[in-house]
């Protein structure tokens, strides 16, 4: 089983894109598909590539992760969303370095994300993620958003690219908004931050002005237009809300 490969995909209502997913990894040595209860045409679309087909639900992606990891039956594993897609370069690329071997034990590879039907240069929106590994060399970092795979060992980064389907149009977006700021603010009281005092502004105000300017000015999102405007307010939102849902928790939980 050295050198071969286990593509692990987590879905979720995901007709819309998963094909293009599972047609970019249709050469792996087996595809893993870890889906939190999809209603629509997902898991059929999925039956046609694969029975490794695993129903879970998301409590969150650490979580998910470490699932998909446990049902990988090779060495190599390939962490992909169902809206992201290898292209025939990066492909190529994978296979040649399991052909050959490497000294490495992960991969960085360069993931460029489209929104509102344009991709993304900017914004910090094309950026290199772990996330081709030696399944016994890693481990998550445990966060329940926005989670890291941790590597013992040397970590390469490959060249070509992954496309990310990201959000087609603005209603998408809040709606996922709502989710990914409630488990940002469980791991925020995870980590023992509380609201007190000063902590209002700066966790309410200047955090989401600062996220805001950061991904405007300094991650260039100006250059994107109205849409490198609009990323830019969305994650000063995520901010926000997600250290306003803190305070929800801590008012009706107690400070502890």
């Amino acid at each position: 089983m050295q050198n071969k490969l286990s593509a692990v995909i987590l879905t979720k209502n995901e007709e819309r894109y998963v094909r293009n997913a599972l047609e970019s990894v249709k050469w792996a040595d087996e595809i893993v598909i870890i889906d939190d209860m999809s209603t629509d045409a997902t898991r059929g679309i999925c039956r046609g590539y694969t029975d490794k087909i695993f129903t879970k639900e998301l409590i969150n992606f650490s979580d998910q992760r470490e699932y998909g990891i446990s049902k990988a039956s090779y060495e190599w594993v390939l962490f992909l969303d169902a809206d992201d897609q290898l292209s025939p370069q990066l492909q190529e690329e994978i296979r040649q370095m399991l052909a050959t071997g490497t000294e490495y034990n992960g991969f960085m590879l360069m993931r460029i994300s489209s929104y509102l039907g344009k991709w993304i240069a900017h914004c910090g929106w094309r950026a290199p993620l772990l996330l081709l590994f030696r399944k016994h060399k890693a481990r998550l970092d445990g966060r329940l958003i926005h989670e890291k795979v941790l590597i013992d060992g040397k970590v390469g980064i490959l060249k070509n690219i992954v496309y990310h389907h990201s959000y087609d149009d603005l209603s998408e977006h809040v709606v996922k908004l709502d989710f990914y700021t409630r488990l940002e603010a469980e791991e925020l009281w995870k980590k023992g931050i509380r609201l007190k005092g000063f902590g209002y502004v700066l966790y309410l105000f200047v955090k989401p002005v600062f996220s805001f300017l950061r991904k405007y000015f300094g991650y260039q999102g100006y250059r994107e237009g109205i849409r490198g405007f609009l990323i830019s307010v969305m994650t000063a939102l995520v901010v926000l809300l997600s250290y306003a849902k803190l305070w929800e928790k801590q008012k009706n939980e107690g400070p502890h």
